[in-house]
C-alpha cells in the first residue's frame, strides 16, 4: 500500500478561523457538495488532480 497526500483547497471568507473551519466542514459533509477536485501527490511529490465529478467509475 502506498502513503498519499491529500489536498483540497478552499476559499472562505469569515469572521474568525473557527467559524471559516466549522463552514468548510459543512460544505465537506455535504451530499450535494460540488467540492470533489483534489490534488494527490504520491510519495516523490509528484501530484495528479483528481475531480470525482468527472469520474465515470
Amino acid at each position: 500500500m502506498k502513503t498519499y497526500t491529500v489536498k483540497w483547497t478552499i476559499e472562505i471568507d469569515s469572521e474568525t478561523p473557527e467559524e471559516a473551519a466549522r463552514e468548510t466542514l459543512e460544505i465537506q459533509r455535504d451530499p450535494a457538495s460540488l467540492a470533489t477536485v483534489f490534488d494527490i501527490y504520491d510519495e516523490e511529490g509528484n501530484c495528479t488532480r483528481i475531480d470525482l465529478l468527472e469520474r465515470e467509475d
